[in-house]
């Protein structure tokens, strides 16, 4: 069994116990799984990057620190004050992402003959149509701002993620890794702003993390040679 599959059986396994956690254990024991999964959704990605960390890897890790942060502050969300700063830390990640699947970046992966609002026109309406059908009337007007800006921002990732050039490995992981994303971001704000629906927590943390697997996969594929077997344009001049 490679060290890769060794990883993925732990993030199945420490999820279990998290969410175990969740129901019968102290908050503390609770964060604590937390930060394991994201010390091995960190390794997962590390141990396939041949050794070569280059600034574009930095950045990844970064989102597994914000998501992280907004694991906690996801714990803690009974106020609108720690709702203000989990939304405000998820704005950080997808920001991150973002500068991931920019064109300046994937500048040779991305398709010429298509425009921004050509081929991410279905994200940018479903977005839309999400905050203004359900999010509008049920967010509190404290973080009413920021939940356009969240809005706005979900759906620049999901046009970028379709803007990739098909014919290029990892496409496919990031693009159902973004539709992922939604759906849990979906869950949660039920989660969040109206109340528990049953197996909720279980169902928001399994489909959280299999977009964190994913994302994972599909930046790698884009980024190692070894597995795509294409000439590696993220340099350290990139970022």
């Amino acid at each position: 069994m490679t060290k890769t599959k060794f990883i993925l059986l732990f993030i199945v396994f420490f999820l279990t116990i998290e969410i175990f956690s969740h129901f019968y254990f102290p908050i503390f024991i609770n964060v604590f799984f937390k930060a394991c999964l994201s010390i091995l959704l960190f390794l997962f990605y590390y141990f396939q990057i041949d050794g070569k960390l280059i600034q574009a890897d930095k950045l990844f890790f970064f989102t597994i620190f914000f998501g992280f942060l907004g694991e906690i502050f996801f714990v803690f969300q009974q106020n609108e004050i720690n709702n203000s700063f989990l939304l405000f830390l998820y704005l950080v990640e997808h920001q991150l992402y973002i500068s991931l699947l920019r064109p300046k970046r994937f500048i040779t992966y991305m398709d010429s003959n298509y425009d921004f609002i050509k081929k991410g026109w279905p994200y940018l309406l479903i977005a839309f149509l999400f905050f203004g059908f359900f999010l509008m009337d049920i967010i509190p007007d404290s973080i009413f701002l920021l939940s356009i800006f969240y809005v706005f921002q979900f759906s620049i990732l999901g046009a970028y993620s379709l803007m990739l050039s098909k014919n290029k490995l990892g496409k496919n992981y990031i693009v159902l890794g973004v539709i992922v994303v939604s759906i849990s971001d979906i869950l949660a704000s039920y989660y969040v702003f109206i109340g528990k629906f049953p197996s909720s927590y279980i169902i928001i943390r399994a489909v959280y993390y299999l977009s964190k697997v994913l994302l994972a996969y599909g930046f790698l594929l884009k980024r190692n040679n070894k597995i795509s077997g294409e000439i590696n344009h993220w340099d350290m001049g990139d970022i």
